[in-house]
């Protein structure tokens, strides 16, 4: 913010706060107000949030922000701030994870410093506890429960005139979540489906997974999504950690590896893609890869699905009709139909029909309202479509 002013009012305001002066080129006095957090004392108070995905945030700038006095004692980082403004935040864990994030104006490289304040949070005896250069920073040592921690914000750049705006808050390592075992398997029932789940304590259970033509990885986090008959695409992107995709059939503990992916690199995203069969429960293990525990973190999890197709049963003069249906569908084909399935819209076999006809009827007047999926199978071709039942 600025605003021209005479010399004598320029005075007057710096009586009683503190502003940065400059020359403007037409002769007048510019003044820039530093932020309220300019210093220990403004600090912002922030949130703390009761998991790592921090739906609680706050905004920060440096735009304007002066140098502050404080201790060092953070060696291999810069401490050579001249724009840092500041936060605090009373500790509920011994754990608590520091996230610096939409960052944008110039400079992007931020720095943080967390100082411990004591159970009465006073900023005259300040006791350097961590230091961090990436933007998001797990601090596991040295926090008490009930004390002020104060956080230092600043950039690694000596030139004037910072435009830097962000959002920070304090994360919390939530509970192991419900699908930490294969057992509690988070079924996805309807796709797409896209969705951001914190696996920061997550358990390795029974150790890590191998010896199933997968690679080896930790026993992560579980879901199972039903087969649909198209092709399945499953991708996961962490959140400053390295993650792996695992994909089986089976059953918990003795399982067949589908598909994996493990490129590797913290904050790569993985993805697999894999032909589905209508009706099998695929299990998917999203986890840290290797044989060693290693903590997961945050990541978002899509999984989307292509068209269902009948293009293998085309050239035998395959068709379907009515789609949607009240009643009865009915099929007909240049060749014998052989086999019908039908499966509910989560996979689950409710009919099949076999027979030796070129037409087909079936009977959907007694199924309730809702998606199905109908495999029609003629000699070696085979083929699904969903159908909507009215």
């Amino acid at each position: 913010m600025s605003k021209k002013i005479t010399l004598l009012t320029a005075l007057i305001i710096l009586l009683s706060a503190s502003y940065v002066f400059a020359v403007s080129s037409n002769g007048y006095e510019e003044i820039f107000a530093p932020p309220v957090n300019d210093d220990c004392s403004g600090a912002i108070s922030l949130t703390v949030n009761n998991n790592y995905l921090c739906a609680n945030k706050t905004s920060g700038t440096l735009l304007d922000a002066t140098a502050s006095t404080a201790p060092s004692g953070c060696p291999g980082v810069s401490t050579k701030a001249n724009d840092d403004v500041w936060f605090k935040f009373v500790a509920t864990e011994t754990i608590h994870r520091i996230d610096i994030s939409n960052i944008a104006g110039s400079p992007t490289d931020l720095y943080f410093m967390v100082y411990d304040g004591g159970a009465t949070g006073s900023c005259n005896a300040l006791t350097a506890i961590f230091c961090s250069d990436p933007e998001v920073s797990t601090i596991s040592g040295g926090i008490t429960v009930g004390n002020t921690y104060f956080i230092r914000v600043y950039s690694n750049s000596s030139a004037p005139g910072a435009t830097t705006t962000f959002d920070i808050c304090v994360g919390s390592m939530a509970p192991p979540p419900s699908n930490d075992d294969c057992a509690n398997a988070e079924a996805i029932s309807s796709l797409p489906f896209n969705q951001t789940f914190d696996a920061s304590a997550a358990t390795n259970n029974s150790g890590s997974i191998s010896g199933t033509g997968c690679i080896d990885m930790n026993d992560g986090i579980w879901f199972t999504v039903v087969g649909n008959g198209g092709t399945l695409r499953i991708t996961a992107a962490p959140d400053n950690w390295d993650v792996a995709i695992s994909v089986y059939t089976g059953s918990c503990g003795t399982f067949t590896c589908i598909e994996d992916s493990n490129i590797g690199g913290n904050s790569i995203t993985e993805g697999v893609n894999f032909t589905s069969t209508v009706g099998t429960t695929y299990y998917v293990n999203i986890g840290h890869p290797g044989a060693i525990d290693q903590p997961e973190g945050i990541f978002n999890l899509a999984v989307t699905s292509t068209t269902l197709s009948v293009d293998d049963l085309v050239a035998k003069g395959f068709t379907y009709y009515p789609n949607p249906v009240k009643d009865v569908l009915t099929m007909n084909a240049k060749e014998n139909i052989e086999q019908i399935i039908i499966y509910t819209g989560l996979g689950r076999e409710i009919k099949r029909i076999k027979q030796s006809d070129k037409e087909a009827e079936i009977n959907f007047y007694n199924l309730p309202t809702g998606v199905y999926f109908v495999k029609a199978t003629i000699g070696s071709a085979s083929g699904a479509f969903k159908v909507l039942k009215e």
